[in-house]
């Protein structure tokens, strides 16, 4: 009789992380995904700088334009939160003003609070409203 009840308390348990792990992978939408930013609020990139954003398990990260940058972020609904995003700290000069441009992204994403993913795009808004505007990466 013990011998049955471990098995099915192993089964049991073995169908909670099932479950828990679909569940979670349902719940973000962003799991897996690549993008490259084309604008942050009404700015477009500077000509010949890429900035990119991917998530995977649990973690986003990708290139500042000059620097790489990562951090936790988690989701829930449309809510998204970006907590202590780190970046590397070398200093680029060309083209010009790519230093100003990788901060006022940086400090735009860590300010985020909602996302929506639109026609191929992803949307990351901050409270005033103003969205970071990706397209999926190839």
């Amino acid at each position: 009789m013990r011998a049955r009840n471990w098995l099915l308390f192993t089964l049991i348990a073995l169908l909670a992380v099932v479950l828990g792990a679909c569940r979670s992978a349902a719940q973000d939408p962003l799991q897996g995904t690549s993008w490259r930013l084309v604008a942050y609020g009404q700015t477009s990139l500077i000509p010949d700088t890429s900035i990119t954003l991917a998530f995977q398990d649990g973690q986003a990260g990708g290139s500042a334009g000059c620097n790489s940058y990562g951090g936790a972020y988690q989701v829930a609904g449309d809510n998204i939160a970006f907590d202590s995003l780190v970046s590397t700290l070398m200093a680029c000069t060309e083209p010009p003003g790519v230093m100003e441009q990788e901060a006022a992204f940086l400090q735009f994403l860590q300010a985020g609070e909602r996302f929506q993913l639109q026609d191929g795009r992803l949307l990351i808004f901050r409270a005033d409203g103003e969205a970071l505007t990706f397209e999926t990466q190839d």
